[in-house]
């Protein structure tokens, strides 16, 4: 059994056990003698333009009236430029919305708000966010495009059909024209059958969550190196395959569990409730898969200060270490820097050609 493979722990454990203290110790596996001519490189090592604006916006948003321990953040790229706009999600209530934050031609803006409950939608397919106000009995939504610095209306529609037994009138709306339900559906058809990525809570504002998300998780492509990268791409290409039609609402996060420098494959089947991950990890010339699958949603929780990787349930947390051979589950105590991984690129030529910058 691979050396990473002996130190992957598994344990149920309650949110009472969460509560008590947690080892510090750790052993990270590293990949000698590995046949891999790539030099080491930290991903704190690789600079941004983005990256001095957006942590001073974190930092500013942390000491506002308007931040709360239910904020959260997350970077993406939403204008298709190949930088991640910084997100930032006021909390979790109804109203709560999500700032949207650009850096582009050197100048940091912001590019309005979006989203309800601190999250919205976004289509990669199509470049559009999504967003869905759920009334009572109604809906109201609407697809925007960024277009020339801002994001705009593509298409807006609405539905009180939940209201049918009360006996008003249902109206089923597309760009403010009325229309029949089966040409409402029709035209929302493609929209609603893509792949969807969730976005505004992907981060919890503690220091190392921060720090990881601007120092680490955008510069995975330029750590790896031509060799891993080469490795990467063929792996993935493989999986994508491999998959065939069911590939569809396939993802994947480079992120590492271990705190090696080196990522991990998170490879995220689908998002729906009964779906795990798949974790990979370079060893020698070749990338190895972890027995067993993890997760929930087609995503895990990956707490970054403690190097712990869990799915909630509710019976309580199932959790994993790869870098501390003495890890317990009747120790640990979750930090305040929190990640969801497993969703960040689609599982396309598109998506992995991007991972890979």
């Amino acid at each position: 059994m691979k050396a990473i493979k002996a130190l992957l722990l598994a344990s149920v454990f309650t949110a009472s056990a969460a509560a008590v203290g947690c080892s510090d110790t750790k052993t990270v596996s590293s990949p000698s003698d590995s046949g891999i001519s790539d030099q080491a490189v930290s991903p704190e090592s690789i600079s941004f333009e983005w990256q001095d604006s957006y942590e001073s916006k974190l930092e500013e948003f942390k000491s506002s009236d308007a931040f709360s321990e239910d904020s959260a953040f997350d970077l993406t790229d939403l204008t298709g430029d190949g930088n991640p706009e910084l997100i930032i999600s006021q909390g979790t209530e109804k109203q709560s919305v999500c700032e949207i934050y650009t850096y582009s031609g050197g100048t940091f803006s912001e590019l309005g708000t979006a989203g309800f409950e601190g999250t919205f939608d976004y289509l990669p397919e199509f470049g559009l966010t999504r967003e869905e106000y759920h009334g009572d009995g109604f809906l109201l939504g609407k697809l925007r495009q960024y277009d020339n610095g801002e994001f705009v209306d593509f298409l807006t529609y609405s539905d009180n059909s939940d209201l049918a037994s009360s006996g008003v009138t249902i109206v089923h709306e597309i760009n403010g024209e009325e229309m029949l339900l089966p040409d409402y559906e029709a035209a929302l058809a493609q929209y609603i059958d893509t792949l969807t990525m969730h976005i505004g809570r992907k981060y919890s504002f503690g220091d190392d969550s921060v720090n990881y998300a601007v120092h680490c998780a955008q510069s995975w492509g330029a750590v790896l190196g031509t060799d891993r990268k080469s490795l990467c791409r063929e792996k993935l290409s493989g999986i994508m395959e491999d998959m065939g039609e069911d590939s569809k609402d396939a993802a994947f996060e480079l992120c590492d569990l271990n705190g090696d420098d080196v990522p991990e494959i998170i490879v995220s089947y689908s998002s729906a409730p009964d779906s795990a991950c798949s974790v990979y990890y370079f060893s020698g010339p070749e990338i190895e898969q972890l027995d067993g699958e993890y997760g929930r949603y087609g995503r895990l929780m990956f707490d970054i200060s403690n190097l712990v990787f869990y799915s909630e349930t509710e019976s309580g947390m199932t959790c994993w270490s790869l870098a501390d051979s003495s890890f317990s589950a009747d120790t640990y105590k979750p930090s305040d820097s929190i990640m969801e991984a497993g969703r960040r690129f689609t599982l396309d030529e598109s998506g992995i050609d991007a991972s890979l910058v």
